[in-house]
């Protein structure tokens, strides 16, 4: 299946709900601002706030170079610093989190030709261009460069089945970063049917519903692809870890997985997302090192609840805990891996004067 404006609106409507609404610009779909921020997270697609340069997160949420390791990303963390948290960048860009957006499908042969119309769509738009964000269907490129847009797939459809997501997930160099992973923790309190990105949401009004617990950890991850059907060389570098309960192949038409101990996340001819579950019996993680993983994953979400902090807030937290002051990176990691969740989302409601329901 090729995945071209047309078929990006229906697939959106038809498995998310998403209302369609004509614009003078096109078609697009109206998404709450929380959801259009993670979708921009994920996707790239850009806020229309510059027709050369389109503003996306896509990027700047991330912590860790490597699963197992504290080496921060710059991202969310620069050093020892707090920077490019939603609550920081919504303080210089406030359409964010103001009102509905819509997101619009485009589709183009060349950048140039893309420049041309969103230069028209702005003198076209009688509402805010901020509101609008271009999802790019790049004509030139095969597979219309839709694997991130896959990726986004993943993660909704797997989100709802209970797992906590994420796309572009830490795992090692010479592994790479597989497209999505999808995580149930043994934790309380219990986050579940949420993307990783919504733990950093709440300070701007984001209502995280906590659930019971998982009696068991279960882990999946899956590789996206829209110019191929080849995926089996990296996702067998994945398995090798043996983190993994499960794993994905991730393409939009293909119909069968390579391997019968692969699952398949695809798109029918009607533009239903179909999951199919793999049919091996073979285990594939290994007890300690999946427990090894656990561990990390239990401390790599705490630093998306910090995130709700500014870096002053932060800063104030650990010299109130610490009677002391931050000296370096370590002193970050030991803080903040050393917090129970109850005393990050007492922090967070203190500064945000109840905006946390539980």
């Amino acid at each position: 299946m090729e995945i071209n404006a047309k078929e990006f609106i229906k697939i959106m409507s038809k498995n998310f709900g998403y209302k369609i609404v004509g614009t003078s610009i096109g078609q697009g779909i109206i998404v709450d601002p929380f959801n259009a921020f993670i979708y921009s997270t994920v996707t790239g697609a850009g806020y229309l706030d510059d027709p050369l340069y389109q503003f996306t997160p896509k990027g700047l949420m991330k912590l860790f170079y490597n699963a197992l390791d504290y080496k921060f990303v710059t991202g969310i963390f620069d050093n020892t610093t707090l920077k490019n948290t939603p609550y920081i960048i919504a303080q210089s860009k406030k359409y964010l989190f103001e009102g509905n957006k819509i997101i619009i499908p485009v589709e183009f042969d060349s950048e140039m030709q893309l420049q041309k119309k969103l230069k028209k769509f702005l003198v076209d738009l009688k509402k805010p261009s901020t509101n609008y964000i271009i999802q790019r269907i790049e004509k030139s490129k095969k597979g219309n460069g839709m694997e991130p847009f896959m990726e986004y797939l993943a993660c909704e459809v797997m989100r709802k089945d209970d797992y906590i997501v994420e796309n572009q997930i830490p795992l090692s160099h010479s592994t790479g970063s597989p497209d999505f992973g999808g995580y149930k923790l043994k934790i309380l309190p219990s986050y579940n049917k949420i993307h990783l990105i919504e733990l950093s949401l709440i300070r701007l009004g984001w209502d995280i519903k906590v659930s019971s617990q998982n009696k068991n950890q279960y882990f999946i991850v899956g590789e996206a692809k829209t110019s191929t059907t080849q995926m089996k060389t990296q996702i067998e570098k994945y398995i090798k870890t043996k983190f993994f309960n499960e794993c994905y192949e991730i393409h939009p038409s293909k119909s069968s997985p390579s391997d019968e101990k692969f699952g398949l996340i695809t798109i029918d001819t009607n533009s239903d997302i179909h999951v199919i579950r793999n049919n091996s019996k073979e285990v594939l993680f290994e007890k300690d090192k999946q427990e090894e993983y656990a561990s990390w994953l239990l401390n790599y979400l705490k630093y998306y609840l910090i995130a709700n902090l500014t870096n002053d807030e932060f800063i104030e937290f650990y010299n109130e805990r610490k009677k002391k002051q931050i000296s370096g990176i370590k002193d970050v990691i030991d803080f903040v891996n050393g917090q129970t969740y109850d005393n990050i989302l007492r922090k967070i409601k203190e500064i945000c004067d109840g905006t946390i329901k539980r």
